[in-house]
């Protein structure tokens, strides 16, 4: 035994010298690293408390003489437990970012200080409990509970991904704004078949997957009524007019047709559309399935003149709609007025009527003599349309009705000279307010309007000014003129603008009106004009009559008719509807000022609202309607919705049609939903995410008092605090509700973008989306936690240093006085 055991120590001495040489060489890392980790190794083994060392293949025969203890024994990450030939000491992670791995070991063994890193010392970068002892262990383990399921369900989410994506409809990533400029949206997928067909497949497809795909026509609607982020499915290709039938008076067209190309083919045949909104560019999907009008009391929307429908919805496939069905029509009337939620509209019949010619008069009138004499111009003209002037007394009536056959009407000239005269005042007064101003002289009515207003366009006093030019306008501009109906109806609406248009019923029929319309002007125009709102010109009124579609802004139905005869139109009486449109224009394209009309003009829809929307009842055109962004004003419209529409119906109707909800978007999920389901989202959503929002309102506070501090702001730093989270929460007219301060911090778009996958995937119910964004949630619940943590530390630090700094600027004074000699 004790000769074994001498050569075992001679044997180890003689290990440990070539070691040292071959560790120390400049060739430690290289051709010779095995040898040279598996000496460093052997070095290893010959510390106390340590008895085990991994051989190099030529050493096996010291490997079987060497007897391991078990006592003592080592795991690969450095920790005690480990057994085998090559349980050798790994590096950590500071190690392995410090040496390349086979170099660690004879580095360990050269470097005392490195030697407590190799067998355990705390790794400063790591959090997993490489301490040593049981702690590690059950670190471990507990990463391995959290790490492998949230790897399970990874996977399957990626093979959901490759299944959605192998499949998906022909599509591109596209960035979508509406015609006034107020809504953009980067869509993720836009899809533009040519085909019924492609459109089955596509519809098909979001509803096996649960992908929404929402039908947009041409993106006309202010409040971007047919966008959504996910998806959006155009049938601007889609444009044929499939049949003009001259017998019974009808048209068959494609949903992606234009009304200005339906109106030239119908114009061939000496047909044309029963009335038309003032945009010619809206496609004939979108124009009636918003519940679209023009102007005339005893013509209804545009809505109630489709017959027939064919459908492709996601619960039950194509579908054809007539008003002859078992059901009587009410599944056509419900659809052709369902906002584009109740399936996507591929063909659509309407009845047209004799092509005609407009005669119509634009004159100027005071507030008096419109009520004098409105029950009369309503009656004697087809068409007719107020305009009102706020802060004057000016209000500009145009009516129309058909050129008389066998009459002609001549068209007087109108010069160069003539035009401009009946811009002069605007240009006069764009001097007057800009006078370093150019002005080019080809500019129009319109674009001067622009030009006045900009300069600036909430102030009160300004626009009054702006609104008096406009009013002078209109007195220059009276006279008549003939045209073809839908270029008489068709008008230039002005540039980039917000809109907001309510109706409201005002009597059972042209001949027995309330009056409410025009005591609903009296009392908007009194709001605008005592409390000093910058409204600017017009505010136009219309008049339709009644639709029998239930979700159409100009139904009858209520919840205390519901079971009247007027409701189905059996008894033939529509009821009279007026039309009322506020309007604030985006003059330039200086983003500051932009957002402030913005902002302004919410305060104003909301106060027009407040005052007057439970009193008469008022409808939204679905084409202008908002979402509110607080949880509890989206309650508030959900009930007002519940209350003016048959709500029930329709969601009855949509769980058949579209029971996963792939053809909405945001706005039709927070107003006509399922109520169970949209409530699930909510407060799933504010309880996941309402701590990152008010962590997003924290950095934008933080960002602020930054920016003060470096622009020389003086103060203590709770008023600089005080004002920057004033800043932060933009307190000027902002939106109609009193939000909550983080609806008006920008959010960080990646935080914006799971917050809305999240809840789409709790509005489709999918348990994988479901889990991944829940742990996705948590993760960036922790990162918030970290920041936190690690800005605490950073200030403390500071804190330390600035002490330090002051504690050896006193001493070195201290020294110094000590070290000079006293003057005597």
């Amino acid at each position: 035994a004790s000769t074994s055991m001498g050569r075992h120590d001679a044997l180890l001495a003689l290990t440990r010298r070539v070691g040292v040489v071959l560790a120390s060489s400049s060739e430690t890392v290289g051709t010779r690293g095995v040898v040279t980790f598996t000496t460093a190794a052997a070095l290893r083994s010959s510390s106390p408390g340590v008895t085990r060392f991994a051989p190099s293949r030529g050493s096996e025969g010291v490997t079987r003489n060497l007897r391991p203890s078990s006592s003592n024994k080592w795991y690969a990450t450095g920790r005690a437990g480990a057994s085998g030939p090559f349980a050798v000491p790994h590096p950590t992670r500071a190690d392995t970012l410090r040496y390349p791995a086979r170099a660690a070991g004879a580095a360990a063994a050269l470097d005392p200080k490195l030697k407590g890193a190799m067998v355990g010392r705390p790794d400063p970068l790591s959090t997993r409990g490489e301490s040593g002892g049981s702690g590690g262990a059950r670190a471990t383990a507990f990463d391995r509970l959290v790490y492998y399921p949230i790897l399970f369900l990874a996977l399957v989410e990626l093979l959901v991904w490759y299944s959605v994506a192998a499949t998906s409809p022909t599509s591109e990533q596209q960035e979508i704004e509406n015609w006034s400029g107020t809504k953009k949206v980067q869509c993720e997928r836009y899809v533009q078949p040519e085909t019924t067909a492609q459109v089955r497949e596509a519809v098909e497809w979001a509803h096996v997957h649960r992908k929404r795909l929402r039908p947009v026509g041409s993106a006309l609607s202010p409040n971007g009524a047919g966008f959504s982020e996910d998806g959006m499915l155009s049938m601007a290709l889609l444009d044929e007019v499939l049949e003009v039938d001259t017998e019974n008076m009808t048209v068959t067209v494609q949903a992606g047709a234009r009304v200005l190309e339906v109106t030239e083919k119908l114009r061939k045949h000496g047909l044309t559309l029963l009335n038309y909104a003032s945009i010619r560019e809206q496609q004939i999907g979108g124009f009636t399935q918003v519940g679209a009008h023009g102007t005339g009391a005893c013509i209804p929307p545009l809505d109630e003149t489709v017959v027939k429908l064919k459908l492709v919805t996601p619960g039950k496939g194509e579908i054809l709609l007539t008003e002859n069905d078992p059901d009587g029509g009410a599944a056509l009337r419900m659809a052709r007025c369902g906002v584009g939620a109740l399936g996507v509209a591929t063909e659509i019949t309407l009845r047209v009527t004799a092509a005609h010619k407009l005669l119509e008069k634009t004159w100027c009138a005071t507030r008096a003599e419109v009520r004098a004499n409105h029950e009369n111009w309503l009656r004697s003209h087809q068409h007719i349309r107020y305009m009102w002037i706020p802060f004057t007394d000016v209000v500009v009536v145009v009516g129309s009705n058909p050129l008389p056959e066998g009459v002609d009407f001549v068209a007087r000239k109108s010069d160069a000279k003539q035009e401009a005269k009946k811009t002069e005042p605007m240009r006069r007064l764009l001097k007057q307010v800009s006078p370093m101003a150019t002005i080019d002289e080809t500019l129009g009515f319109g674009e001067l309007r622009d030009a006045l207003l900009a300069v600036d366009p909430l102030n009160v006093a300004h626009v009054q000014l702006v609104n008096a030019a406009e009013g002078e306008f209109w007195r220059r501009n009276c006279g008549t003129r003939c045209d073809w109906s839908d270029q008489i109806l068709g008008f230039d609406c002005g540039g980039q603008q917000h809109v907001f248009e309510v109706a409201f019923k005002t009597g059972d029929s042209l001949g027995s009106n309330t009056g409410a319309d025009l005591q609903y002007m009296t009392e908007l125009l009194q709001i605008i004009e005592q409390e000093g709102i910058p409204a600017p010109a017009p505010i136009e009124q219309r008049w339709s009559a009644g639709s029998r579609s239930p979700m159409s802004p100009a139904t009858n139905w209520s919840i205390a008719d519901a079971n009247s005869a007027d409701v189905t139109g059996r008894s033939g009486n529509l009821g009279l509807h007026s039309w009322i449109g506020i309007i604030m224009y985006l003059p330039s394209e200086d983003e500051t000022q932009r957002n402030a009309i913005t902002n302004a003009f919410k305060k104003y829809a909301a106060r027009e609202t407040e005052a007057l929307g439970d009193r008469y009842g008022i409808k939204t055109h679905w084409a202008k309607i908002e979402l509110p962004d607080d949880t509890e004003d989206r309650e508030k419209a959900r009930k007002t919705m519940d209350s003016r529409y048959d709500t029930e119906s329709f969601r009855k109707l949509r769980n058949e049609y579209d029971p996963k909800g792939v053809l909405g978007n945001d706005m039709i999920e927070g107003l006509l939903g399922d109520p169970a389901r949209v409530q699930k989202r909510d407060s799933l959503s504010s309880a996941f995410w309402g701590p990152l929002e008010r962590y997003a309102e924290t950095q934008w506070v933080l960002e602020e008092l930054r920016k003060q501090k470096e622009e020389g702001a003086n103060g203590d730093d709770n008023a600089l605090h005080d004002n920057a989270l004033d800043t932060s929460r933009d307190t000027s007219p902002s939106s109609p509700s009193t939000s909550s301060a983080s609806n008006q911090v920008p959010r960080k778009s990646f935080h914006r973008h799971l917050e809305r996958k999240f809840n789409a995937a709790v509005e489709n119910g999918s348990l994988v989306n479901v889990s991944i964004q829940i742990a996705m949630a948590v993760a960036l619940h922790f990162n918030i936690g970290y920041q936190n943590l690690m800005r605490a530390i950073k200030e403390e630090d500071t804190k330390r240093a600035a002490a330090k700094r002051e504690a050896t600027i006193e001493a070195d004074r201290i020294k110094l006085e000590t070290a000079t000699p006293k003057a005597t």
